[in-house]
């Protein structure tokens, strides 16, 4: 693979002028491309190859970049539900933008180097359009990928207010998926103690563990996982039930859009001190 090859791959195929020379490709070779029709410009300065990502190619055109929740699921970030329409920002302080909603970041932003900002940047932008949840969420879930780490967070976001350094507290890089995170902050909201990523032996990692004994599993997709999948949860299950764990498990529709029915069912649970092993030991 050549190198500007290597360069469209990882640039969602959105290049720049100046990552072009970075790589030894000068105008008279820009043009030739642009002539073969193996890049077209976008604006000044801004090309695309024939496959690029078509929202990234629709931020460029606009004038801005990709950021906040676009930026974070490109780079495989799990992100919440959310309205519709591009989360841009301008490459450059003072640069404008065609798009009727430009994100803003906590603190100063550097000049934009490629179509998809990384991933630092993107969160700094998402702390200004999620809610608490939601940004715990997409932090979680970047921690426990390994494309950033909770100290790079605090440094990046640290002239953010108060409550963003609180957010950041109750960040947990062990969660599995978005809806995990979900279940955990919100039991803790009611005072219940919650473990995550337990480990049961003979059964693995659990998601969640309330008190001593009742396990929460969570789907982290809206969609059916598979026939294999399905099969080893009843598998955990049945096991699970056998060294006197009280397993439930949640979809994602249940914990996205149901939520208060799955509260309701362990909250009750824990009233009736049924998470505790010396209550189940007593019946």
């Amino acid at each position: 693979m050549t190198s500007l090859e290597q360069l469209v791959a990882r640039a969602s195929g959105v290049v720049t002028r100046r990552q072009l020379d970075e790589i030894g490709v000068g105008e008279t070779e820009i043009r030739t491309l642009l002539r073969h029709g193996t890049l077209r410009r976008l604006r000044h300065g801004w090309y695309a190859t024939p496959f690029a990502d078509p929202t990234a190619v629709r931020a460029v055109t606009a004038g801005g970049v990709l950021t906040c929740l676009d930026a974070l699921h490109r780079h495989g970030v799990w992100i919440p539900e959310h309205s519709r329409g591009l989360h841009l920002r301008p490459p450059a302080r003072g640069a404008r933008i065609s798009s009727t909603r430009a994100c803003r970041a906590f603190g100063d932003v550097d000049r934009a180097r490629s179509a998809v900002d990384d991933v630092p940047t993107a969160i700094r932008h998402a702390a200004r359009c999620l809610d608490h949840e939601g940004f715990v969420v997409v932090c979680d879930s970047a921690l426990n990928s390994g494309l950033v780490t909770i100290d790079e967070l605090r440094t990046s976001l640290a002239t953010a207010p108060q409550h963003i350094h609180a957010s950041l507290d109750r960040c947990d890089g062990k969660a599995q998926s978005g809806t995990e995170t979900m279940v955990r902050l919100r039991l803790r909201s009611k005072n219940i103690a919650v473990t995550t990523q337990h480990h049961v032996p003979s059964v693995g990692h659990v998601d969640l563990l309330v008190g001593d004994r009742l396990v929460i599993e969570v789907d982290s997709v809206a969609h059916h996982t598979g026939v294999e999948r399905y099969e080893s949860d009843r598998t955990r299950d049945r096991e699970l039930i056998r060294l006197g764990y009280l397993p439930l498990r949640f979809t994602y529709r249940q914990v996205v859009h149901d939520w208060a029915s799955c509260e309701t069912t362990v909250i009750d649970l824990v009233r009736r001190r049924r998470h505790l092993w010396r209550h189940h030991n007593r019946r």
